[in-house]
C-alpha cells in the first residue's frame, strides 16, 4: 500500500507495517496524516525509523489524530515532572527521579513488570486509549533487548469457533491496572497487598466493532479482572482462555527498536502489545516516551460514566489513595 510518498511494508502476514517515506523535519500534512490513519485501519500498528522527533514535534504529531492523555492524575503534587512540561507524553522508561536506571529490587521495576503481559493501554479509565504513539528517545546497547511485541486481535477474533463467538458475544469485562500489576509481580508483597476493587476500574464490551475497519476484535487484556455479573473464579477460565488463544505466534510479531527516534504507533482498540525486557535492566537506560491519543468512536467510554474516576497515584477523586511507597519512604510514580 503506497501514496503520496508513503509506503506501507508488511511485517506479518495479518497486521503490521513499516511506514516509509514519512518526513518528520517539518510539521506532517493533513494529506500525510490522513494516509497514515488508512494505513492503521488497516494494519492497526506501524513503525516510523528514525524520526528524530523531539518531545515537542512528538506532542505535535500525536495531537493531529484527536485529544491527548495526559500525565496529572500519575503526578506527585509539587514534585518536577521528568519531562518538564510535556505531560502530555507519559515516562515509560526506566530512569528513576535522580537519572539512576530502575534496579530490579525496587517498587517501580515490580510495579512495571505488569507491561510484560499482553494489554492494551487505559482499558481501566472511563474513556480509554485510542492510538498508542511510542518514540524511543534513548536506547540500550544493541543486542541487549527491550522489543516490544504486538498481538492482532481481529484476527484472533475472526478465527474463533462459531460456538465460542456465540458464548461470548455479550459479555463486558472490568478493567483494572492494579489487577495486571499484580499479575506480573506475583512475590511482590507490596502489590499483593492491594486490593483491586478497592481503585477505580472501567466496563467495556468484549466483542466490539472495529470502527475503522469494519472488522470485529477482541477487546480483551491483562487488565481484564473480571466478567461483569461473574465472580473472580468463575471469569479467570475464559479471560484466560481468550488471551492464550489471542497471543498464540501465529497472531503475534516482535519489533526491535533500532534507532534513538524510532517510533511505533498502535490501535490498542484491534492491537495488544507487551515489553519483552531483556538483559538491559537494572543495567543500561532505556528512555521510552509515549502519547496517547484518547479514542474518539462509538465504544471510546464503554459502559462508562463520562463524570468516572480514573486511575492514578494521585487523582483527586481516588477512592483509596494509599498510593504505593518506595522503602525509603517517599512516593513511586507509576505510568501505564
Amino acid at each position: 500500500m503506497a501514496g503520496s510518498g508513503i509506503t506501507f511494508k508488511p511485517l506479518a502476514p495479518t497486521f503490521g507495517a513499516e511506514a516509509i517515506g514519512v518526513d518528520f523535519s517539518q510539521p506532517v500534512p493533513k494529506s500525510t496524516i490522513d494516509l497514515i490513519r488508512n494505513g492503521m485501519a488497516l494494519y492497526g500498528m506501524l513503525v516510523f525509523r528514525a524520526t528524530q522527533l523531539d518531545d515537542a514535534g512528538h506532542v505535535a504529531f500525536a495531537s493531529q489524530f484527536g485529544d491527548l492523555d495526559d500525565q496529572t492524575p500519575w503526578l506527585a503534587p509539587g514534585q518536577p515532572y521528568r519531562l518538564g512540561q510535556w505531560t502530555q507524553l507519559s515516562d515509560v522508561g526506566n530512569i528513576e527521579a535522580d537519572g539512576q536506571v530502575v534496579q530490579k529490587d525496587s517498587i517501580r521495576y515490580q510495579i512495571n513488570q505488569g507491561n510484560r503481559l499482553f494489554h492494551v493501554d487505559c482499558s481501566y479509565n472511563p474513556r480509554r486509549a485510542g492510538f498508542s504513539i511510542l518514540r524511543a528517545h534513548t536506547l540500550p546497547p544493541s543486542g541487549t533487548g527491550g522489543g516490544t511485541a504486538f498481538a492482532d486481535s481481529r484476527t484472533a477474533y475472526n478465527d474463533l469457533e462459531a460456538q465460542t463467538k456465540e458464548k461470548i458475544k455479550d459479555l463486558v469485562l472490568w478493567h483494572s491496572l492494579w489487577h495486571s500489576r499484580r499479575l506480573g509481580a506475583p512475590d511482590s508483597e507490596i502489590l499483593q497487598g492491594i486490593d483491586p476493587e478497592a481503585h477505580a476500574m472501567a466496563r467495556h464490551k468484549l466483542v466490539q466493532l472495529h470502527e475503522p475497519s469494519g472488522r470485529m476484535t477482541l477487546y480483551v487484556a491483562r487488565h481484564a479482572f473480571r466478567v461483569d455479573g461473574w465472580t473472580r473464579e468463575e471469569s479467570e477460565p475464559v479471560i484466560g482462555e481468550l488471551l492464550s488463544h489471542a497471543s498464540q505466534d501465529k497472531y503475534t510479531v516482535q519489533v526491535e527498536w533500532e534507532n534513538d527516534g524510532d517510533l511505533i504507533m498502535w490501535d490498542n482498540t484491534c492491537v495488544m502489545h507487551r515489553a519483552t525486557g531483556g538483559e538491559y535492566q537494572g543495567k543500561y537506560v532505556r528512555d521510552m516516551r509515549r502519547a496517547t491519543v484518547l479514542d474518539s468512536s462509538s465504544t471510546a467510554w464503554g459502559l462508562n460514566d463520562p463524570s468516572g474516576e480514573r486511575s492514578g497515584m494521585f487523582a483527586s477523586t481516588t477512592k483509596n489513595t494509599s498510593w504505593v511507597k518506595t522503602e525509603g519512604g517517599g512516593e513511586t510514580e507509576v505510568h501505564a
